[in-house]
């Protein structure tokens, strides 16, 4: 369902499907909220439009790294008034940063809800941020880049996702690096929160048993507090080149001291408005999305070759990768990848079955509305589309995929695959000529 504008003083009223509502306040604060009476509890978010694609790389980590440091204390609550003050009613208090936002979120009683937001909004706007802090969180955010580094499958992730976005923000981990994070201050720290925690890249997004037009009035003073201070409405994030993109594939190697090898093979792929995506998304379940799918169903039922095997993509609002993941034995790493390379060559040239379409279909709308099935998943949705401007509905996606022909599934899969892939291994020694052999025919 379109967005209907709701005239009504100085503020825009818009209505979406329903019991979502969104209003936009005078500062350019957002608030998305779905009203959902039959539950208990109410789930709130404050998302940020800004993430690690956003940072230069004087400041690669600066965003998560302000996630850790306001939870820390504000000028009336300590790090640990903060947390027992959610904890005490039973409720959740956590937050993320991403590549293209950051989010802090509450989950109560709906009782308690002007306790979350008071509490949210606290850290957001009157966090302390010392320098005793920044160091205590520098070490613990040095050690989380060190768990990381142990990590074989995220950091074959990591590296794929270098490859194919290059210099580009989205090449560059959410989480920083070793050199960043020791050399980032706290000036740095506090003029990156001051410049892109303002009303124009903020949503406030609730779910649950909601009462909009009383989120609304009590937000109104965020609004107009930070309003009148100059700052940019979104932060620009980095062009993503096209042609960079595409790449000419690659093979990068980790070597860790591990009795097996995580594997990611990769390709450039779409942002989330490209409308084929629908198609695209369709193509990963039928390949490999579960344990029907033609890769899980070859590679581990008939071969054995490896416990699991998935394919699925990750978009970006501009861009995206569209990967295979595995974990498997060296001995088992180039049978794998040659049933993969087969796999991925017969769906471009031959397509796939109406049957596996259908199944295909009826799967994406059993997991999507199973996906947000609760309070906490629909708030995020809500922060998440707001924050790129996505105003589809969830009948909207469904429409869509359920429209995609197989004729549509096979020629983005053409296109997909028409690009050398990338190919990230971390974990046990591998024979590199090996696999270069494979990746060569490709």
């Amino acid at each position: 369902m379109p967005l209907v504008p709701r005239g009504r003083g100085g503020r825009r009223h818009l209505q979406l499907d329903g019991a979502v509502r969104r209003t936009v306040l005078p500062g350019g604060l957002q608030v998305v909220t779905e009203d959902i009476r039959s539950t208990n509890t109410y789930s709130l978010g404050v998302f940020a439009a800004v993430g690690s694609r956003h940072e230069t790389a004087r400041l690669h980590g600066a965003s998560h790294f302000l996630e850790h440091l306001l939870f820390k204390g504000t000028t009336s609550r300590t790090a640990e008034q903060i947390s027992a003050a959610i904890e005490a009613v039973g409720g959740e208090l956590n937050a993320y940063t991403a590549k293209e936002h950051t989010c802090f979120y509450a989950r109560v009683l709906h009782s308690d809800a002007e306790l979350a937001l008071d509490v949210l909004i606290d850290m957001i706007t009157k966090s302390l941020i010392t320098s005793e802090d920044v160091d205590a969180e520098r070490a613990v955010i040095l050690d989380e880049i060190s768990m990381h580094a142990d990590d074989p499958t995220e950091l074959a992730a990591e590296a794929a996702a270098a490859a194919i976005f290059g210099k580009s923000g989205l090449g560059r981990s959410v989480i920083g690096s070793r050199g960043s994070v020791t050399t980032l201050s706290r000036p740095q720290i506090v003029q990156h929160w001051r410049r892109h925690y303002r009303p124009g890249s903020l949503v406030i997004a609730a779910a649950g048993k909601v009462d909009h037009d009383r989120l609304v009035q009590r937000l109104s003073a965020l609004d107009g507090q930070t309003a009148a201070v100059s700052a940019p409405a979104r932060p620009g994030a980095t062009v993503i080149n096209r042609r960079q993109t595409a790449g000419r594939g690659a093979l990068i190697m980790h070597r860790l001291p591990l009795e097996q090898c995580s594997a990611v093979l990769a390709f450039p792929s779409l942002g989330i408005f490209d409308p084929r995506r629908y198609s695209l998304g369709l193509l990963s379940l039928i390949v490999g999305g579960g344990m029907a799918s033609r890769l899980f169903v070859e590679v581990r039922e008939r071969r054995g070759l490896s416990y699991s095997i998935d394919a699925g993509e990750t978009a970006y609002s501009d861009a995206g990768l569209w990967s295979v993941e595995w974990q498997c034995a060296p001995s088992k790493l180039a049978p794998i990848l040659k049933l993969v390379r087969a796999t991925l060559a017969e769906v471009a040239e031959h397509g796939v079955t109406e049957d596996e379409l259908a199944r295909a279909k009826g799967q994406m709308r059993g997991q999507t509305a199973l996906s947000y099935d609760g309070a906490s998943s629909r708030m995020s949705r809500l922060g998440v589309n707001a924050v790129h401007g996505d105003e589809r509905t969830l009948g909207d996606l469904m429409r869509a995929f359920d429209q995609v022909s197989a004729d549509q599934v096979r020629t983005q899969a053409e296109i997909l695959f028409s690009h050398p892939p990338t190919l990230a291994l971390s974990g046990a020694r591998v024979s590199a000529r090996g696999i270069e052999s494979i990746l060569s025919r490709w």
